[in-house]
This record gives structure tokens, sequence and C-alpha cells, in this order.
């Protein structure tokens, strides 16, 4: 009888045990996200721009870059065509192009109070703006990244790290490009500038995001 009792005894207090546990469903999701966290130790997306800067990524733009005029005309005359021809948006159709560009002008709107720094430049000699080129300090989007055929999501381990190589693009650009060109003075000047912009249906004038630029005449 005292068995019973004790085994009685036993049961219940497994049962007041269980009450206060909280059983947790496994979520593969979770798991693989933690996964990918590990994966990332190591990886140094600043270091990855700046080993390939000068010898893949601008000489990849440099190379495909069109001149402005001849693009502006291109695009309002066939977008996807022109896309085709001189732009890049890797395997999603409903993606924007990316267009690798060079043009020269004058610029006659500077705007340097934002810390997405911009100048308007005129390419065509009429006084009115072209073309926006951000000079920094803060660049935002990723129209590098994307402009880059030799890069995809595929490339990378998780969309963690193709997030940050686009970040360490636009960090490079500004510290490197932009940081150098000189504030002062500055509308009036001609510019000389390569570099890419994602096409926007709703935006006046392209925002080219420069890998090269440069004051004075063109070299």
């Amino acid at each position: 009888m005292r068995g019973c009792i004790c085994g009685a005894l036993i049961v219940i207090a497994m049962s007041g045990a269980l009450t206060g546990c909280k059983l947790v469903k496994h979520d593969a999701q979770s798991s693989k996200h933690s996964r990918d966290a590990y994966a990332s130790a190591g990886y140094d997306p600043n270091a990855m721009v700046a080993s390939m800067w000068s010898t893949k990524i601008v000489p990849d733009v440099e190379k495909r870059a069109t001149d402005y005029p001849a693009l502006r005309d291109a695009i309002k005359a066939d977008l996807d065509a022109a896309g085709r021809k001189y732009g890049y948006r890797g395997k999603d159709d409903s993606a924007p192009w990316n267009f690798p560009i060079k043009l020269h002008g004058r610029i006659v709107e500077v705007d340097t109070q934002s810390s997405q720094g911009t100048v308007g430049v005129d390419v065509d000699g009429d006084g009115k703006v072209d073309v926006v080129v951000d000079i920094g300090p803060t660049v935002l989007g990723t129209t590098l990244r994307d402009t880059l055929d030799f890069v995809s999501f595929e490339s990378f381990r998780n969309q963690i790290e193709y997030a940050q190589f686009g970040t360490a693009l636009n960090s490079y650009a500004a510290a490197h490009m932009m940081k150098p060109l000189p504030r002062d003075g500055l509308k009036g000047k001609e510019i000389t500038v390569t570099g890419a912009f994602s096409y926007d249906s709703s935006a006046e004038q392209p925002e080219v995001v420069p890998l090269a630029i440069a004051p004075g005449d063109q070299p």
C-alpha cells in the first residue's frame, strides 16, 4: 500500500513540475538564421571592397559606361532596349535597370548642407540640371552594388553579407572618391564623373553615385 502511495506522490510531483515548464517548438528558420550569423564570422566587406576597387570594380564600370547624352536618348526611345544594351539588373525582371555612366558638364546647383550632399550638373549647356551627382558624406541605396554584373546574391552566403557588401561599396566611394572633392566654390565649375545610376521613372533627373569624380576641364 505504501508503495502505491509513494508512486502516486511521484506522479503528482512530476505533473506539478511539468506545469511550470514551457514546451518550445523547434524553429528551423531560426536555426538557419543562427547558422548564418556564425557563418558570417570573419567576413570583412570593407576589406573585400578595398581589394577589388581599383583592380576590378572601377575598370568594370569604366569599360561599360556610356556617355550621358547618348544614354539619355536611348532610354527615352526604349527603356528596356537601352537597359539590355547599356545597363544591368540581374535575374529579377521587376528590378530597376542600373546604368554605368560617364559625363562632363558644369555644376549649376550645390547642396552641401545635407549629409546626402549633391551637385546638379548641366551637361548640354542650357544652364539647367541634367544629372544629379552624389558627393556625400552619406550615400544610400544599392546602386553601385546592383550595377556590377560580376556580383550577385549567389556570390554571398546570406542576405546579410550581400547587404553589407553594398554598404561597404557606398562607404568606400564616399571616403575615397567624394570626400576629397573641394566643397568651396563648386558652383560654376566643370566636372567629370564616372559612376552609375538606378533608373527611376519618377525622378526628374538621374542621381549618379560616382566611382570617379574630378573638377576641372574634361581630360
